[in-house]
């Protein structure tokens, strides 16, 4: 046998192993730097729903601006809602309503 068909040998022989180990090892970076990348995305903001809390009149302070909208100021953070004018009526309405009802029945 002469030197290059030894070395062709040598070569096809080693090759593929080597081919196969580049393969595996690169899938296996590949993977890896895909769960990194995974990891260090940010997680989205939880936001709380409003609503979900029933408010005292020691937490909010409420108030209607220039445009008869009805604000509730939440009094420890300083966020507030903003509400159309026809919801503060609606409330307004219902409270009166509430309150001609608790007189009428005292009668």
């Amino acid at each position: 046998m002469s030197i290059a068909q030894k070395t062709r040998e040598f070569f096809e022989k080693n090759i593929k192993a080597a081919l196969n180990t580049i393969i595996v090892v690169s899938v296996a970076v590949s993977a890896f730097q895909l769960g990194v990348m995974f990891a260090n995305q940010p997680k989205p903001e939880k936001k709380e729903n409003p609503y979900s809390h029933a408010f005292s009149p020691e937490e909010i302070s409420i108030a209607v601006n220039e445009s008869n909208e009805l604000i509730m100021i939440e009094r420890a953070t300083g966020e507030y809602i903003v509400y159309s004018d026809q919801i503060g009526q609606t409330i307004f309405g219902m409270y009166a309503n509430r309150i001609h009802q608790e007189v009428k029945g005292a009668e």
